[in-house]
């Protein structure tokens, strides 16, 4: 059996690859969870899978993260090592599966870094009457991010309406 060509690359230079690529589609880690014990091993390393770009998976396979799809296990795996996409997604989907208290304390770690989980929890705040915690959310997402009458926050709110 011949060598495989890659097989000599260091772990570091192997996991900014899979980093690049998963910027291009996360279909691209098909191959390297493929190639062996090696390839599987680097795609689920803590810092790729940290920066992973999980929203094409989101987006267009999203009955497969539900509870027992498919890459439920993967998303669950991208939340641990503190991906800010991942734990965005997987609290607007744990809204609808265990609570909004449970979806908060989820996207609690983004706050006030990631402008979309910053407005759910905001938003989340509000609907479960929780007046004083929401109105501080939200002065945090406005010094942050955007102000909150902007066309940049109405899309964000479309955003999580989708």
């Amino acid at each position: 059996m011949a060598a495989q060509p890659l097989s000599n690359l260091p772990d570091e230079i192997m996991c900014k690859i899979i980093e690049l690529l998963s910027e291009e589609s996360f279909y691209n880690f098909a191959a390297f969870l493929r190639a062996g014990k090696r390839g599987y091993a680097l795609v689920h390393e803590p810092s790729v899978l940290k920066i992973w770009d999980v929203t094409e998976m989101v987006t267009f396979v999203t009955c497969q993260i539900s509870q027992g799809g498919q890459f439920c296990p993967f998303l669950f795996k991208c939340v641990d090592a503190g991906n800010i996409n991942a734990i965005y997604y997987e609290g607007i989907h744990a809204a609808s599966r265990i609570g909004l208290e449970e979806s908060i304390q989820i996207m609690e770690p983004n706050v006030p870094i990631n402008g979309l989980s910053t407005l759910a929890v905001g938003i989340f705040n509000v609907c479960l009457g929780n007046a004083k915690e929401a109105s501080k959310v939200f002065q945090q997402f406005a010094a942050y991010h955007h102000d909150l009458g902007s066309d940049a926050t109405y899309e964000m709110g479309s955003d999580h309406e989708w």
